[in-house]
């Protein structure tokens, strides 16, 4: 009996030590990625944060601490304000559209189709193409000359040339509508996924029942995607509160600021104006508010799910 326990635990000593062994390789493995995201995430990250407390101009001087001067500063000049809530209304229509036209295209692309390879490629293609050269596109389009761009076809059909820079509706439009076509094909990849991985048989069961297509998709493909949906939803609210450079190169805030949202102010207040402790303060302020959407979403999703 005792040999039989010292066998016992000796294979159990053995399978621990074995058990360490993966774990240390696994870690080693692991090291080199761990040390990227520290070199060129989290190191910014901490000294764009501790920046945000200091004044600092880049241009020789060493930051200087200044404490919550320049939070002060954001909260007590009303444009800061303003800038973050045009953030989060064009970041979150952008969302909206992006959302619902992904899930229509990928239930559309969720059929059977020799060409269907083809017709998902494209809709990705404008997420790998360079926002510089993109961008440049849709600014030709909107020459005001009226024999350039849009207005030619505008003109040429009757109608008056339109100064799109002047109006801020086309702007945001114009901005709303670059963001989806760029971010679309992402997401709808995504929703594609979770549409095939929603067992067939439910929709045989329900066409058998009488359910036409909506009806199919309102009680079997919406409550299938529940968990897709939250992880476009959220990586969503992240990219939409980073919205920048689609306003840089499209309006550059125009007409009149009315298209200027904060990440365009953090950039021209670090990298133009070289006022680099508020534009850290501005930075802080604005994850601030997209944690704190990302957990309102999660409370109202996990709220939903307990009733």
């Amino acid at each position: 009996m005792t040999a039989t326990i010292d066998t016992m635990q000796r294979k159990k000593r053995r399978h621990s030590l074995r058990t360490r062994r993966e774990m240390r390789r696994a870690y080693l493995i692991l090291l080199p990625f761990f040390l990227y995201i520290a070199l060129w995430n989290l190191v910014p990250l901490l000294y764009g944060l501790y920046l945000g407390f200091t004044e600092y101009n880049a241009l020789g001087s060493s930051p200087r601490w200044i404490g919550l001067s320049n939070f002060k500063t954001f909260f007590s000049v009303p444009e800061y304000g303003t800038l973050l809530w045009r953030q989060i209304w064009m970041g979150m229509l952008a969302l909206l559209c992006n959302t619902v036209i992904s899930f229509i295209l990928a239930l559309a692309l969720n059929v059977n189709s020799r060409i269907k390879g083809l017709f998902r490629t494209a809709i990705y293609v404008p997420n790998v193409s360079a926002v510089s050269a993109t961008t440049a596109v849709f600014v030709a389009l909107l020459n005001p000359l009226a024999n350039q761009g849009l207005n030619k076809i505008i003109t040429a059909l009757g109608g008056t040339a339109i100064t799109w820079s002047y109006s801020q509706f086309w702007m945001v439009f114009w901005i709303v509508l670059y963001f989806v076509w760029q971010r679309v094909g992402p997401a709808a990849i995504i929703w594609l996924g979770g549409l095939q991985g929603i067992d067939p048989s439910l929709y045989e069961a329900a066409k058998v029942d009488g359910a036409n297509f909506w009806q199919q998709v309102r009680f079997i493909t919406i409550p299938g995607l529940k968990f897709i949906a939250m992880y476009i939803l959220l990586t969503g609210i992240i990219g939409a509160m980073q919205m920048f450079d689609v306003v840089m190169f499209i309006s550059k805030g125009n007409p009149f600021g009315q298209t200027d949202v904060l990440m365009y102010r953090i950039y021209r207040d670090g990298f133009i104006n070289f006022n680099l402790g508020m534009a850290g303060a501005e930075s802080l302020m604005l994850g601030i508010v997209t944690v704190i959407f990302a957990l309102g979403y999660l409370w109202l999703q996990k709220r939903s799910d307990d009733e």
